[in-house]
């Protein structure tokens, strides 16, 4: 069945393409002199002939535009608050362009009040893409990069128990694991780290995140089944020469970050980011006992180098991290008799080693290029809940080499191959089932081809992977994009293919380890895949004069394979089998963006989900998944950019709880867990070089009451730690300040 869908799938996108009329495309980059005369990508900006059609600029400055009906043509670039450029071109040019536009002395003060949205919705990508700033990131002050999409409604982050600290999220209504979290375009967090390996990345490092929904494009891998969340690490060439983060917050947390760049000339650049993360404060707001947040401690270093020449690029990025977490029952609290008057603890370890190098050269022909990707990981995990027992390894390795080519009319042309190496030594203990060895190697080799075709308002690529595990089998990933630009604001993209993934049950299902649930499995663990579908659209206008987006998407995830983690066949067993029936995951998604004034801009937002799947032979609702959320943001930027309020409301709405019908009366938590809302606020006062800031979390004071089944008996056959669905923790207010030493770069000049 699957590989008859996958031919109709393949003849489909073959057929789309020949259907498309030719036309050839000039294309370029644009940019402006941003602060301290750096030369900067200018998103958003018009390139257009006279009396022709026009483009808007993509989030890097790109551009490609139609060919004029005839030569000579005047091309003229125009962007809010810039000296608007005309070129004159004979004809067709040889290679892409490069415009610089020039600050306006008319306009300058509007340069300061007409500043780039914190979030950004563009028309120009080719997939539906969210693109989280440096502005969005700092508001969150301190921290990991899973809280950088607390104002976001597209990726939900919440606790994934009680115990552990680990926050997990949430895409298209089905959990993080289906998501692509890469850095760089190279996949990142994943195997061990795929529930937790976001909050061991700190967000100062982070320049940007781009979040696409739907199927990921061949080309950067076959786990992107619900979307891809990529990391742009800070560059070293226009990055700061010093940087200097320090936070402090009413639960007792601290963290320090501070990063160092050095520009070494024709040698490179190099930039040095150290991050340091305390918490030795207990907390216990429900008072059952437990820890609200696990005391801990974390070390994160990364280095990355990069050198730029005219015909090669290439960077190596060295990272190492150690986290240590203490949580479980306070040290003080009531030990039941029963336990022997045994402390329930947790203590989890983490230590990872990543290696990553990334070669790209222009061929002799400008329109060819060549990259090579590598990485390497080690990856150590210990982790022990009471009396559950988890030891982990991971060893990893992967390459790619992709080959691109631009083609007469102006179209693209990607093929090459991946190897990806796991080897994984997980050992499971505990008292009800004896030890489980879930170790095992996987070799995977693949190969893709991707191609892209460009016709005036319509763009196609259509790519295929084949891929083989020597553990799972092969799998074939066709993957079809669309995009039509309906007017030069407004555009229609549609997606689809196939994706797939292998499991690592114990660390992504936390109820294996956060409580006393028997672990067992029923048949051998498969490949999970599934087919997404889906189709957006987004609207730029102006009216009342103000500056709209308005962005809509619905997407459909249907799984043909999954491991399925059964919590509703009985309270105290967690089962793992393979699927036997039904499971999707539909999302509804509307965001509307207003620049209020100068100074005011508004994001809101309403999400719906209908996730299902069947547990033992019933069609039921994915356990913790709201099927509503709303959000409401507002932002604000004083005249002279000194001042700086955001502040951030967020709805959910109700949410199935997985069944515990079963247990004696006061050991049940109820079949569904109640709507909440939370409120985030920040205020920064910024003074030269130093930003002081003052903000809060959850100020609503949303909490659940009861985290834990038979929290004063934790060793009992009761215990549930993992049945999570709000807030673990009172309100937090925190402070701290940046200082930014920036060094003088010498601009670039313009060329045409």
């Amino acid at each position: 069945m699957r590989s008859k869908r996958t031919l109709i799938f393949t003849a489909l996108a073959l057929l789309s393409a020949r259907a498309l009329l030719a036309q050839e495309f000039v294309q370029g980059t644009v940019s402006t002199r941003g602060a301290e005369q750096r030369i900067e990508p200018l998103p958003d900006a018009r390139v257009g002939w006279v009396d022709g059609v026009a483009v808007m600029t993509d989030l890097d400055g790109h551009f490609k535009l139609a060919m004029p009906a005839g030569w000579p043509a005047r091309l003229v670039t125009s962007s809010f608050g810039n000296t608007p450029d005309t070129l004159v071109l004979d004809g067709p040019p040889t290679k892409p362009l490069s415009i610089t536009l020039s600050g306006s002395v008319q306009l300058a003060a509007a340069e300061i009040s007409e500043r780039q949205a914190s979030t950004r919705l563009s028309l120009q990508t080719l997939q539906a893409i969210e693109s989280i700033g440096a502005r969005e990131l700092k508001r969150a002050a301190c921290c990991d990069v899973s809280e950088s999409f607390m104002t976001n409604a597209t990726v939900d982050v919440s606790y994934s128990d009680a115990v552990s600290g680990s926050k997990t999220i949430r895409m298209l209504g089905l959990d993080g694991k289906y998501a692509q979290l890469s850095m760089e375009n190279i996949p990142f967090v994943r195997g061990l780290s795929s529930n937790s390996g976001l909050t061991l990345i700190p967000g100062p490092w982070i320049q940007d995140i781009n979040v696409s929904k739907g199927i990921g494009t061949a080309v950067n891998g076959p786990n992107a089944m619900t979307g891809q969340i990529d990391l742009c690490l800070l560059d070293p060439a226009t990055a700061p020469g010093f940087f200097v983060n320090l936070y402090g917050n009413t639960h007792g947390r601290a963290e320090l970050n501070v990063n160092a760049a050095q520009h070494l000339g024709k040698g490179g650049d190099n930039l040095l980011m150290v991050h340091g993360s305390v918490l030795q404060s207990e907390q216990d707001g429900n008072h059952d006992g437990f820890r609200d947040q696990p005391l801990g401690k974390r070390f994160n270093i990364m280095d990355r180098w990069m050198q730029r020449t005219d015909k090669r690029t290439s960077q190596v990025i060295l990272r190492y991290v150690t986290d240590e977490r203490n949580g479980g029952q306070m040290d003080d609290a009531h030990r039941s008799e029963l336990s022997g008057g045994r402390r329930y603890a947790v203590d989890i370890s983490d230590e990872m080693v990543d290696v990553i190098a990334k070669n790209g050269w222009i061929l002799n022909d400008p329109a060819k290029s060549i990259g090579v990707l590598t990485a390497a990981r080690y990856h150590t995990v210990s982790s022990v809940f009471g009396n559950n027992d988890y030891q982990g390894t991971q060893r990893s390795a992967y390459a790619s080499v992709v080959y691109q080519q631009l083609l007469k009319n102006s179209d693209q042309f990607k093929a090459g191959g991946s190897f990806q190496f796991d080897d994984y030594e997980e050992l499971f203990h505990q008292p009800a089932t004896g030890r489980m060895d879930l170790g095992r190697t996987e070799r995977m080799p693949g190969m893709f081809a991707e191609y892209t075709r460009h016709r005036a308002r319509f763009t196609m690529v259509a790519g295929l992977r084949a891929d083989f595990n020597d553990t799972y089998g092969e799998a074939i990933s066709p993957r079809l994009h669309l995009k039509y630009d309906v007017a030069p604001l407004t555009t229609i993209r549609f997606s689809a293919g196939s994706g797939f993934r292998s499991a690592n049950p114990i660390v992504e299902t936390s109820a294996a380890l956060a409580s006393s649930r028997r672990v067992s499995f029923e048949g051998e663990p498969g490949f999970e895949r599934s087919w997404n579908t889906g189709v957006s659209i987004l609207h730029k206008f102006k009216w009342l004069g103000k500056k709209w987006s308005v962005g809509a998407d619905l997407y459909r995830a249907d799984f043909v394979d999954q491991l399925v983690a059964d919590l509703d066949r009985d309270p105290q067993q967690l089962v793992f089998y393979m699927l036997d029936g039904r499971s999707f995951a539909n999302s509804l998604l509307v965001d509307l963006q207003v620049q209020l004034s100068k100074r005011v801009e508004m994001k809101g937002s309403y999400r719906y989900y209908d996730a299902r799947t069947t547990y033992s032979g019933v069609l039921r609702e994915r356990p913790l998944v709201p099927a509503h959320r709303g959000l409401l943001d507002l932002g604000y930027i004083s005249g002279n950019e000194r001042w700086r309020f955001d502040i951030t409301l967020n709805g959910f709405g109700t949410s199935r709880l997985p069944s515990t019908d079963a247990n004696p009366e006061g050991y049940r938590m109820g079949n569904e867990a109640p709507a909440f809302a939370t409120l985030y606020a920040q205020v920064t006062r910024v003074l030269g070089a130093w930003e002081v800031y003052l903000g809060g979390e959850n100020i609503t004071g949303t909490m659940q009451r009861q985290q834990i089944l038979s929290p004063h008996d934790p060793f009992g056959p009761y215990f549930d730690a993992s049945l999570i669905w709000g807030p673990t923790s009172m309100p937090m207010f925190y402070a701290g300040f940046r200082f930014t030493l920036k060094e003088k770069a010498t601009p670039n000049p313009s060329t045409h």
